[in-house]
């Protein structure tokens, strides 16, 4: 917050410096990822066995992925995105569980499909689960519909009241609109878990359904 206090040309010339001489912590990468060339300067860290600059390298590619409009050329994307998912066992052995997730976040803004399988392999792992299917339906790829409607009609396996399938409901409707409803009628008979019943009833609801007002 203090840099504030100096002029920004000044503050981001310093802190370009720190990124190409130090490498990507999260606050530098915030205030750098957009400057020419910083691709290049941020990538190799995905492969850091530092977990501070892994973290920032994450941080740095998914701003890179997500920018509208577009800061990177279709090559640099293809780099930034290959890079990204060959990255994938040095975030589940170097990473804590917070820039896990933010790894799987930025997975949803990769366009190469080799991404979603890689999505789908963590959730069959039981590794990174929830926030790997919340990024498979920001793909919004009709295929998976059916796959994550069996996951919101199975059975609980343990506690009814674990949350890794709550934010399904909300998330594949933002995804997939009216298509999901018939999805979620069904979950909210079948699924074992209290939070995917309730959580498919309040979408249901906002839909104008009988059945999320019954429940």
């Amino acid at each position: 917050q203090a840099l504030a206090y100096w002029p920004d040309d000044q503050v981001n010339r310093h802190l370009t410096g720190l990124l190409h001489a130090r490498g990507p912590s999260d606050v530098v990468v915030e205030r750098t990822f957009s400057t020419p060339g910083a691709v290049d300067f941020i990538l190799p860290y995905l492969q850091s066995d530092n977990p501070v600059l892994l973290r920032g390298a994450i941080t740095g590619v998914t701003r890179l992925l997500f920018a509208d409009p577009p800061l990177l050329s279709a090559e640099a994307r293809a780099r930034a995105e290959g890079a990204l998912i060959s990255a994938a066992e040095n975030v589940l052995r170097g990473g804590d569980s917070q820039t896990g997730n933010n790894y799987a976040s930025a997975l949803g803004g990769v366009h190469d499909p080799r991404a979603r399988d890689l999505l789908w392999d963590f959730v069959k792992r039981n590794v990174l689960a929830e926030q790997s299917l919340i990024s498979i339906t920001w793909l919004k790829n009709p295929a998976d519909l059916p796959r994550l409607a069996t996951l919101l009609e199975a059975p609980a396996k343990g506690d009814a009241q674990q949350g890794t399938y709550s934010s399904l409901p909300y998330a594949i409707h933002r995804a997939y609109g009216d298509a999901a409803l018939d999805v979620l009628e069904l979950a909210i008979q079948k699924s074992g878990y209290i939070w995917v019943r309730t959580n498919c009833a309040r979408e249901l609801v906002q839909a104008g359904r009988k059945s999320g007002f019954a429940f």
